[in-house]
């Protein structure tokens, strides 16, 4: 192993981080403003955590630790948990221990801000992917060499909405709960109590976020659907673009009590319709997991990939 360095992140760096990510991470390529956006403009990136390996003054890896310094919703600060957002080693240099000296740096200086857990890649609101994607073959063993436990697969789905039409059982099941009272709308501004309100209970802190840049960004009335009682209080809802992409879709939820009523199914038709009136013809998430799968795959979504979850005691 020739002579290295690992040094935190240094603005000279990012040309060449970028450059061998898109040599790397080649179902992840990054464009040098998305790293900006996405990476150094994060409120918890902390170069001292983004760790560069250098070999012969050039960029051989990048390792990106992240330990929040700022309280994400509900989560707060998760004061014992880190994350390794993403990491590469250049082909030329993996195999020869590069990669194991990196992360050990990275671990030790998470361990340093009384990290006790590190998750891979799943860090909120910003990460890439949900784990370790199955195509990174080598990735795989590395780490579950250096100590990272299996946990959950996920996948990522899509579907083409080029000759989408809404099912026949779709409109029928929709009619059939039209009169038990329960009806389906685009959101407007009238809804915004009840629904945060709903979201807020049922799901994630994570969700009522996302509603709510929706509502700022004035994009909730043509990216939020939601179906409402007999009451017309809010008992599902489902949204698209929360990343800024039109095709992104989700989440979507339905109030727990009623979940086998076929409410889901009628908001993500409706939506993928909404979609296709819109020029829309593509619909993608990145990543779900267990039984959702086959809610998805019901409705034509299929699987375009699939993750491994990892994480590391310390």
């Amino acid at each position: 192993m020739e002579k290295y360095l690992i040094e935190p992140y240094k603005q000279d760096y990012m040309e060449q981080i970028v450059v061998g990510w898109n040599e790397t991470l080649i179902f992840d390529p990054i464009s040098e403003e998305r790293f900006l956006q996405q990476i150094l403009m994060d409120e918890n990136f902390d170069p001292n955590l983004a760790l560069v390996l250098l070999v012969e003054d050039k960029v051989a890896g990048f390792c990106l630790g992240i330990k929040r310094k700022y309280p994400y919703l509900t989560r707060g600060l998760e004061e014992n948990r880190g994350f390794i957002s993403i990491m590469f080693v250049r082909a030329e240099y993996q195999g020869k221990g590069y990669g194991k000296a990196l992360l050990n740096e990275v671990e030790k200086r998470l361990e340093k801000e009384q990290v006790r857990e590190i998750t891979l890649c799943a860090y909120s609101p910003n990460y890439f992917t949900p784990g370790v994607d199955l195509n990174y073959e080598k990735a795989l063993p590395f780490f579950e060499q250096n100590g990272y436990i299996r946990g959950l697969d996920a996948v990522s789905m899509q579907r083409n909405l080029f000759t989408y039409s809404i099912p026949g059982e779709t409109q029928d099941k929709a009619e059939q709960l039209k009169k038990e009272g329960i009806s389906f709308k685009t959101y407007s501004f009238s809804y915004m109590e009840k629904l945060l309100a709903f979201v807020d209970k049922e799901f994630d802190a994570g969700w009522v976020r996302n509603i709510l840049q929706a509502i700022r960004n004035g994009e909730a009335e043509n990216t939020i659907l939601i179906a409402t009682d007999k009451e017309d209080q809010v008992i599902g809802y489902c949204m698209r673009k929360i990343d800024g992409n039109d095709a992104r879709f989700g989440p979507i939820g339905v109030k727990e009590s009623i979940r086998s009523k076929g409410i889901g199914g009628i908001l993500f038709d409706l939506q993928m319709r909404e979609m296709q009136k819109r020029g829309i013809y593509y619909a993608y998430f990145l990543w779900t997991h267990g039984d959702a799968i086959r809610f998805y795959t019901h409705h034509g979504m299929s699987v375009y990939r699939t993750y491994q979850l990892y994480r590391k005691n310390i």
